[in-house]
């Protein structure tokens, strides 16, 4: 049974954003059971681990928030949350599985949502990845493989991977079959579609990733923030044939303008 605690990182001194204060008032409120658990510099010992120091020391906190989302799971138990993560129903009713994912897209794992008990195997392959490795590189560049495929690339090494919705997969069968990792479909935890920002949340949803980026510098996300504003006005198809007439490119340099 995975236990009633929610981790979440914040690693930097800046003040929550607006969207991040949103997103993070829905857990209370959905979750009044649950135990929050912040991982910040005072949680974390940066000295333990060469990767998160290096991470954090050059401000690159969502990858230093990489591994430690992963030691938290597995060491203490839980689900972990990104911080722009909106919740909209309990988790209660899946606690009793010894871990919960679901698909970002298909076939691919959710980062930013996932849940295990503690010791659990397939947490800690992931975990593994960084044994040994520094997120700065020989050559002064940064080691920015995103988790999704750092966790899929682990996971398929000892598991099979099949997504299927949580009636088609019972508790019993999920602990059974511990050579399979199950993922839900994408509207149950990453309600959002990423590209264009437009939700899809269904009956099924019970989280809805934003994809803040609040990590990121503004001008590295105005870009792909001001195209989900005019797909929200224009409409996807309309703005997809921009996309493809103009090339992505030749549309930034003209946005870049104004």
């Amino acid at each position: 049974m995975i236990p009633k605690i929610i981790h979440f990182c914040w690693l930097s001194n800046d003040e929550f954003p607006p969207l991040i204060l949103k997103a993070m008032a829905t857990w209370k409120e959905v979750l009044p059971d649950y135990e929050f658990i912040h991982w910040d510099t005072n949680k974390f010992d940066l000295e333990s681990n060469i990767w998160v120091k290096q991470a954090f020391e050059t401000k690159k906190y969502a990858f230093a928030a990489d591994y430690i989302r992963l030691y938290a799971v597995y060491h203490y138990g839980g689900i972990y949350l990104d911080t722009d993560v909106e919740v909209l129903k309990s988790f209660n009713d899946l606690i009793e599985r010894p871990y919960i994912a679901g698909a970002e897209i298909e076939g691919v794992i959710e980062a930013g949502v996932f849940g295990a008990e503690k010791n659990t195997p397939w947490v800690k392959q992931c975990l593994d990845y960084y044994d040994g490795k520094t997120f700065i590189n020989p050559d002064g560049t940064f080691n920015t493989l995103t988790l999704p495929r750092i966790m899929m690339q682990q996971i398929t090494k000892t598991h099979s991977v099949k997504e299927l919705p949580p009636h088609e997969i019972n508790v019993e069968e999920q602990i059974r079959n511990d050579k399979t990792l199950y993922l839900f479909p994408k509207d149950y935890f990453c309600a959002k579609n990423h590209g264009t920002g437009q939700l899809e949340n269904t009956q099924n949803t019970y989280t809805i990733h934003h994809f803040a980026m609040s990590w990121l510098p503004k001008k590295t996300t105005r870009l792909p923030n001001l195209k989900r504003k005019l797909m929200t006005i224009l409409g996807v198809r309309f703005m997809n044939n921009i996309i493809s007439i103009l090339g992505l490119r030749k549309l930034k340099r003209l946005l870049s303008k104004n």
